[in-house]
């Protein structure tokens, strides 16, 4: 799980934005930030994170792009605060990295879309009965 992550988290740094010189953009909020918050306020840390989802999935929308990953109808935002948490937790490392990505890589690891169903080989048609004549 930790080398999934980890390789979640390299394309994810590889995908960010950056500047036309080629320096990063500064984070608003840092990985750091975010475990603070959620230890400080549990209702700003949910939100962040539903924040974080919901701006994701709006800009691959818009962008044409799939979503990364595909959160069951049960689990509450709570879940996804606490999954994000953790992957924080287990990865202290990346405490300054921007804590949307974070979220974006922990809830992309916690809950993989299912690879689509394999195509069904196409069924062997009955030939034509012959018709009677009178």
């Amino acid at each position: 799980m930790r080398l999934a992550f980890l390789a979640l988290a390299a394309a994810a740094a590889m995908a960010a934005p950056v500047e036309a010189d080629g320096a990063p953009i500064p984070s608003r909020v840092t990985g750091r930030a975010l475990a603070a918050l959620c230890d400080s306020d549990r209702s700003a840390c949910i939100g962040y994170v539903v924040g974080a989802v919901d701006a994701f999935v709006a800009t691959q929308l818009i962008r044409g792009n799939p979503v990364n990953f595909c959160i069951p109808g049960g689990v509450t935002n709570q879940q996804l605060a606490e999954t994000t948490l953790a992957a924080l937790r287990g990865h202290p490392e990346l405490g300054e990295d921007n804590a949307a990505t974070i979220v974006v890589v922990a809830l992309t690891a916690a809950y993989r879309c299912a690879p689509p169903p394999a195509p069904q080989p196409p069924r062997a048609q009955q030939p034509p009965r012959p018709t009677q004549r009178r």
